[in-house]
């Protein structure tokens, strides 16, 4: 059960109707957001600018998958899994992989390899970290990209784990092992 109040979609805002009017499914999370508009906004602008980044959809729910795996929020393991699935940027496969932070693809092992070390060090990594995800072919644009989407992720994963809302989509598989 839902620990902070669920505002139903038809009770928001004007402006965060005019949000939910955008989406195909309103997350649960989401309706939680609603009940600071302000939260909301900021949440919703903040990810409406991912569609301008220039890492790939791909690298995106990878990281995603990353952080919410680190933070250990099911709510958010279940709508990444199910949207990078669905969407056809990441098989279940390299969603488990994204979720132990490791992937076969070189240049994806050193983007999950870097926000690893973004998150375990909470920001102070090493220059070697750095040198890793160049090496690899990632700009300076690209890394703080990076570091932009673990942000986001983190509030949705607080939210989520804080306020533990009704699971959307299918609960993701633990991880074995």
């Amino acid at each position: 059960m839902c620990r902070l109040r669920f505002i139903e979609p038809e009770d928001v805002s004007p402006r965060a109707k005019e949000l939910f009017k955008k989406l195909v499914l309103v997350p649960n999370l989401l309706c939680v957001m609603a009940n600071s508009g302000a939260a909301l906004d900021s949440f919703a602008s903040y990810a409406a600018n991912l569609a301008q980044y220039k890492l790939p959809v791909k690298y995106r729910e990878m990281i995603s998958l990353a952080v919410s795996q680190f933070n250990d929020c099911d709510y958010c393991l279940a709508l990444h899994t199910a949207g990078a699935v669905d969407g056809g940027q990441l098989s279940w496969l390299e969603c488990l992989q994204a979720r132990r932070m490791s992937s076969p693809d070189p240049k994806a092992n050193a983007l999950l390899k870097l926000t690893q070390a973004i998150l375990s060090n909470r920001g102070h990594v090493d220059d070697g970290a750095i040198d890793q995800a160049r090496q690899h072919g990632f700009d300076d644009q690209e890394i703080v990209e990076v570091i932009n989407i673990i942000g986001l992720i983190n509030i949705a994963n607080f939210t989520a784990n804080v306020a533990r809302p009704e699971l959307d989509f299918l609960e993701a598989a633990p991880l074995e092992g």
